[in-house]
């Protein structure tokens, strides 16, 4: 287990803002691998093959849930400092990441490690690295490499404010969102009063207003309606919902303690550009 950290006083050398730097005690027992592995296979299905060195920091629970090489992320534009780097990069509106509370686990004259810790485990690592040539030919920092657990290893406070509406099984645990996920609709394509609800690769969808066109689904949403005989109890809960399934998977019931809905699946791809 490690604690990830420095000083306040390099916090404060650094020039760190405290939204996204959590200050904190001297580290204990950093990550001491190396911070840079050649990616020779960026679009692999393993999240740590395609993440080099970030991938390497992770102490997940589960499975880890995403990394990539970050060649294109800021490099048009370069930045000054590492944390410039740091803070460009999680200002990207579709990241899944914590927007702060990260730590600087380890540095040296080229590379920093930004580590996002859960009770002392790094559950995202960004490994920022200066030298990277942007569009005009100048030297930059910019992200290198990242990797992260799944976001249900986040807390709930970081998952609600990111928008992850984490479900739970009988037992009261967080299932990893590969699992089961749901989340509102996105703002710019004027779908935010629908929500979304992946599960083990099917997507169902609550469409009270009936923004999405109908024919994107084999049945309807309904509001209020009673729970069939056949359907399945997957044991999942949010808050006061439950979840069953249709046997043939044409729909989810969602039941509270004043109605049941029905959500449609969705017949192919749904996304907005």
């Amino acid at each position: 287990m490690r604690t990830a950290g420095l000083t306040a006083l390099l916090l404060l050398a650094m020039g760190c803002g405290p939204d996204v730097i959590a200050e904190g005690a001297p580290v204990d027992d950093p990550y001491d691998g190396p911070l840079y592995i050649r990616v020779s296979q960026p679009d692999h299905l393993d999240p740590v093959v395609r993440s080099g060195a970030a991938g390497m920091t992770l102490e997940c629970s589960g499975d880890p849930f995403l990394g990539s090489t970050g060649r294109n992320w800021g490099v048009t534009s370069g930045h000054g400092t590492s944390v410039d780097a740091l803070e460009s990069f999680l200002d990207d509106e579709d990241a899944s990441l914590p927007p702060q509370g990260y730590r600087v686990e380890r540095e040296t004259q080229d590379r920093v490690l930004f580590s996002y810790d859960v009770e002392g485990d790094t559950k995202v690592a960004i490994i920022v690295a200066d030298g990277l040539t942007d569009a005009t030919g100048e030297s930059a920092w910019s992200v290198e490499t990242f990797a992260q657990c799944d976001p249900a290893e986040f807390p709930a406070a970081v998952t609600d404010e990111l928008g992850i509406q984490v479900w739970v099984n009988q037992q009261g645990k967080r299932l990893p969102t590969t699992v089961i996920q749901s989340s509102q609709g996105p703002e710019h394509c004027d779908w935010d009063s629908t929500t979304f609800l992946h599960l083990k690769g099917d997507t169902f969808i609550r469409d009270p207003k009936g923004v999405l066109p109908r024919d994107w689904f084999s049945v309807t949403f309904d509001d209020d309606v009673t729970l069939p005989e056949d359907v399945n109890d997957t044991g999942y809960r949010l808050d006061r919902q439950r979840l069953w399934v249709a046997a043939d998977r044409s729909a989810a019931y969602i039941a509270t303690e004043n109605a049941v809905e029905r959500w449609p699946a969705a017949t192919g791809y749904v996304g907005c550009a």
